[in-house]
């Protein structure tokens, strides 16, 4: 049988089963492929990097639910670990309700592994309705917004919330932003109105979206998409401030793998059809 026909008819099956392979190997077994720092993860981790210790507190705004988790819950992780490495203090809280149980899930993943105590190192307000509401009231008094805790604790009894009144005591803030409200209203109320700086993490889906926010300064920074994530993860690696394991990394091994797969087969069909258009 010529060489054109051959490729032309690979059983889709055997195509299916090698892209499954590429996709499933992995994840069981990273591979570690280099991953390329875009300029805009590094703007983000340097201006969190140089948020001084034991000082004003990183907000983290968890806006995004199960369904975007894969991307942005590994941008949530290796933020975490890199505010709690470097000894900077937390603020979390979800203007979207599904994110009140992945930002509580998120802290008691990491907070453990650097020996950081509630209350003192990190507080998680969880989630409160009527965000434009919230964001702008914050700005006046977060007590005003949020007199207690996600657990009911009084804030003025926790003590890292003590010498904080509104957002001129608040570092910076990073929203992990899966759709609206997100990224935008905190560069709407909070950043413009307030002059607080803003980072955000976005689905890949949103990110062309995004990118002329940075160019402008009204972002610091921003993660797009799983690679994003990766980044992230590779740069808080780098700086000896986490050996833990890097889930976007591993889904990127996975991606990228599977996209190599696919291009392969697209050049071998295409040989095929020349091959076999050539002898007739």
């Amino acid at each position: 049988m010529r060489i054109g026909e051959t490729l032309l008819r690979i059983d889709r099956r055997v195509i299916y089963l090698i892209l499954g392979i590429a996709v499933i190997a992995p994840l069981i077994k990273p591979i570690g492929i280099p991953v390329n720092v875009m300029p805009e993860t590094q703007k983000l981790f340097d201006a969190i990097n140089q948020i001084p210790s034991n000082d004003k507190p990183l907000l983290i705004s968890v806006d995004f639910d199960p369904a975007a988790m894969p991307e942005l819950y590994p941008m949530l992780l290796a933020i975490l670990r890199h505010a709690f490495a470097k000894n900077i203090r937390v603020l979390v809280l979800a203007i979207w309700a599904p994110g009140t149980g992945l930002g509580e899930m998120a802290l008691q993943t990491v907070a453990p592994e650097y020996n950081k105590t509630y209350g003192r190192d990190y507080v998680f307000l969880g989630y409160k309705p009527g965000m434009t509401a919230v964001m702008l009231g914050m700005g006046e008094s977060i007590r005003g917004v949020f007199p207690t805790d996600y657990y009911g604790t009084p804030l003025d009894s926790l003590e890292m919330m003590q010498p904080i009144r509104n957002y001129r005591d608040i570092a910076m803030c990073v929203s992990l932003s899966a759709g609206t409200p997100g990224y935008l209203e905190w560069i709407s109320y909070a950043g413009a109105r307030y002059g607080l700086k803003i980072g955000t993490g976005v689905t890949a889906v949103s990110a062309a979206d995004a990118y002329p926010y940075v160019q402008t300064g009204q972002l610091c920074g921003l993660l797009a998409g799983l690679k994003g994530a990766s980044e992230y993860e590779t740069l808080v690696e780098r700086h000896g401030y986490s050996k833990a394991f890097k889930p976007a990394c591993q889904g990127m091994d996975s991606q990228s793998l599977a996209h190599l797969v696919m291009m392969i087969f697209i050049v071998l069909g295409n040989i095929g059809y020349f091959l076999t258009r050539r002898q007739r």
